[in-house]
């Protein structure tokens, strides 16, 4: 049992195991998603490749789950000429100061602690959640989405990107030998891989392949795509149709 116990899952990064909150975490948060997200910085790279086809002057962007802002500054920097709003939001204060240190010249950006679920969203044209519904509970993630395709203005987009579970068991066995074996050549030590994955149990509930699509479209988005896989994670853009 993990209860009441810290547990050091490497990058100088130690966590609780019965709550998931990061201790003093910001400070090293991006070494540790390098250590533990394959091709995080490409991802990031494409994700703001992406934005630029949705983020016309004047536009408003979401991002749920902001951390420490590297997803922001990628967005923004592919999008320098244009004058718009991007709203980063999160729970964890500790996070959120540390977004407005790295962005600080960024006069578009602005980060807010805040629920995702409770959030008041205004109309936008992009929302961005990149890794980050997988740690609600799944009965929550349906109405989230829903919101978040009416607060869309018509032609907008959610670049949602989870941990996801294989359709067979088979699978799912080589999805998590090859990703710890990813984590371990990363110079993750074996004991902060497993403590990783107590930390883990019962708050990351990640959907299959299949389930996300189908609950993107439950949800009212017109097309979803496919566009990222590896390993047990996934990338999705899902649009909403051009008509109010």
């Amino acid at each position: 049992m993990n209860e009441g116990k810290d547990l050091q899952v490497g990058t100088d990064i130690t966590m609780s195991g019965d709550t998931w909150r990061f201790a003093q975490a910001a400070q090293n948060f991006d070494e540790h998603i390098a250590q533990s997200v394959p091709y995080c910085h490409e991802q990031r790279a494409y994700i703001a490749s992406l934005a630029r086809f949705f983020l016309h002057e004047g536009a408003l962007a979401y991002e749920l789950g902001v951390s420490t802002g590297r997803t922001a500054l990628a967005v923004l920097s592919r999008v320098q000429g244009r004058t718009l709003r991007y709203v980063g939001i999160d729970l964890e204060p500790e996070m959120v100061s540390q977004a407005r240190a790295n962005l600080a010249e960024e006069k578009r950006f602005s980060a807010v602690a805040g629920d995702v679920l409770s959030f008041p969203y205004e109309p936008s044209a992009l929302v961005i959640s990149y890794y980050t519904l997988q740690f609600l509970p799944p009965a929550q993630r349906p109405g989230l989405l829903h919101r978040l395709c009416e607060c869309l203005e018509p032609g907008g987009a959610l670049v949602l990107y989870e941990k996801t579970l294989g359709a067979d068991a088979r699978v799912q066995d080589a999805f998590a030998q090859i990703y710890h074996e990813f984590k371990a050549a990363q110079g993750l030590s074996p004991e902060a891989i497993l403590n990783k994955e107590r930390a883990l149990q019962g708050v990351a509930r990640p959907w299959t392949l299949e389930e996300n699509r189908a609950e993107l479209q439950r949800a009212g988005f017109d097309a979803v795509e496919i566009i990222y896989r590896a390993y047990n994670f996934a990338g999705f853009l899902a649009l909403k149709g051009n008509r109010a």
